[in-house]
């Protein structure tokens, strides 16, 4: 499997296809499995690159805090050593956030980009992960006794019902997808990684302050509308703040929107990637 080296540990990577570089970078907790759809389809024409970040899936758990200026280096290295710019970065969750927050910091090297669910500290405040921040912020010894008590004993019956809550209501769950999550979830570091991530959401308090300036690429922004793990009502201030030029509430949908109505976002994606070359040249004439 193809790793890159970041501060001594090793983040795993997959790319497929060519053309256009698209960086995926997904959410705490899960992997670069929930883009599958989005792989499966872009690969076609894109050049397409998935990486599970340090702390989660392939890629290295080491007893660290995980941070957004950690995981923002992440974003730096993978660009740099992949030879993506510009790159479309398209991310979800804390992975929007890495996204948002590289994009802020190199503008020119970001051709565009597409956000699911930003994790910030007042959206994630907003929804009920606010007690396990709160609670572990500040007390790392009561959060390792905390996953002490479970990592690696999760029951599918308990994994089923988490990732449900990641999900709008009815939703159908692929069976394979789920099982995924089950091992995924019991894999030594990875539920360790997650509540050190919580535990550093004071970290992403950044973005809360942030405002979109004057040089940005082109922004595309989607939230789950039913989204009970960072529900959209907490983000109406960030995204006046940021002012994407779309923002795309998916009806029905929960956190992991882009596997609940995979062909209407791939195809909005699809639609807007389609539209950045007039985007830039309106840019240009109004410069």
């Amino acid at each position: 499997m193809p790793y890159l080296e970041f501060l001594g540990h090793q983040i795993w990577f997959e790319e497929q296809g060519s053309g256009q570089p698209l960086l995926f970078l997904h959410n705490g907790g899960n992997d670069h499995r929930i883009w599958d759809h989005q792989v499966s389809h872009f690969a076609r024409t894109q050049r397409v690159i998935v990486v599970d970040h340090l702390g989660y899936g392939n890629s290295d758990k080491p007893d660290i805090d995980y941070t957004l200026p950690l995981y923002t280096r992440e974003v730096e290295l993978i660009v740099n050593e992949l030879d993506l710019a510009p790159v479309v970065l398209i991310g979800h969750c804390i992975g929007g956030a890495m996204a948002v927050n590289y994009t802020l910091q190199n503008p020119d090297k970001v051709r565009a980009l597409i956000v699911f669910n930003i994790a910030t500290e007042t959206t994630l405040c907003a929804g009920p992960l606010q007690d396990v921040y709160r609670g572990f912020h500040g007390n790392p010894e009561a959060r390792e006794r905390f996953v002490d008590g479970f990592e690696g004993r999760m029951t599918r019956e308990q994994t089923g019902a988490a990732l449900a809550q990641q999900f709008g209501p009815g939703a159908a769950i692929e069976p394979e997808f789920a099982e995924h999550i089950h091992e995924l979830w019991n894999r030594p570091g990875q539920m360790r990684s997650l509540y050190r991530n919580l535990a550093c959401f004071d970290s992403f308090a950044s973005l809360d302050r942030a405002e979109r300036p004057g040089r940005f690429p082109p922004f595309l922004a989607f939230w789950g509308a039913a989204n009970a793990i960072l529900p959209p009502e907490g983000a109406r201030d960030l995204l006046a703040r940021l002012r994407p030029e779309r923002v795309r509430m998916l009806e029905g949908c929960g956190h992991l929107g882009m596997r609940e109505k995979p062909a209407e976002v791939n195809r909005e994606i699809e639609d807007w990637l389609a539209a950045l070359p007039a985007r830039a040249a309106a840019g240009r004439s109004t410069g």
